[in-house]
């Protein structure tokens, strides 16, 4: 591991081992059905990280291409069980090319909040406008204030595990949107060391007008909205909203 974010993308689904990717998966097929005006065959997943949702959905039938800037976090994805279902591809997300069009675009774990700049998440939205096939959908979540300003707000988090420990301090400015999480990650080596490495992860708080606005300049249309994983409207204390945007027919 040559820095901290090739440790994080090796620690990554530890961290994340409390998600159920099978149920997410479903959730994602759900809306799907329930929401697109074509068959829907091809599926590009925006920043999948390590895989794991877009391996279940390939599972399920569906033609996943996993697009991600991060190399390392690639190279888990395609070392996991059925991921040679999937084709992978190192890109920029906010500027990528898939030689067509997809029937569905989807981005999960809060990927858009990561994009820090309006400009290029309004590049995101309008690179899938372009590759998106008429009747298609664009589905994310985002997470909410209320999850950045009350639940992580200027709080210390800490996760230890057998073979490594993360230390995290959050703080998030009210004004800006911005949440800035500073982390330390120390990996136990084969020695009985410790190798030290120190990040920092910055999101944003996009109001919902943001991706409205944003769907409407690269023809996209603000379907539905739902609470994390059920099948209504969020709620007021929700930590995370799902979109589902559609192109006409």
């Amino acid at each position: 591991m040559d820095n901290f974010y090739d440790a994080l993308a090796m620690y990554y689904d530890t961290m994340q081992s409390d998600m159920d990717c099978i149920a997410w998966a479903d959730f994602i097929s759900m809306l799907i059905k329930r929401h697109s005006g074509r068959t829907v065959e091809s599926i590009t997943d925006l920043g999948c990280g390590t895989g794991s949702v877009t391996i279940e959905l390939a599972k399920k039938g569906y033609d996943m291409t996993g697009i991600d800037s991060a190399e390392e976090m690639l190279a888990q994805a395609s070392s996991k069980e059925g991921s040679e279902e999937v084709f992978w591809s190192v890109q920029d997300i906010t500027d990528f090319d898939i030689g067509g069009k997809a029937d569905c675009f989807i981005s999960t774990l809060d990927t858009v909040d990561h994009i820090t700049d309006g400009e290029a998440l309004e590049r995101l939205f309008s690179s899938v406008g372009d590759k998106l096939e008429d009747g298609g959908l664009f589905i994310f979540d985002a997470i909410t204030e209320h999850h950045l300003a009350d639940t992580l707000s200027d709080n210390i988090f800490y996760e230890d595990y057998d073979d490594f420990t993360l230390l995290w301090v959050n703080s998030f400015d009210e004004e800006t949107k911005f949440n800035t999480a500073e982390l330390t990650l120390f990996a136990l080596t084969e020695e009985g060391l410790y190798d030290r490495f120190d990040g920092e992860l910055v999101e944003k708080f996009y109001p919902a007008e943001f991706f409205v606005n944003a769907g409407e300049k690269a023809g996209l249309s603000l379907l539905a909205v739902y609470g994390e994983l059920k099948d209504n409207d969020p709620s007021e204390d929700e930590e995370r909203i799902f979109y589902v945007f559609g192109k006409k027919a």
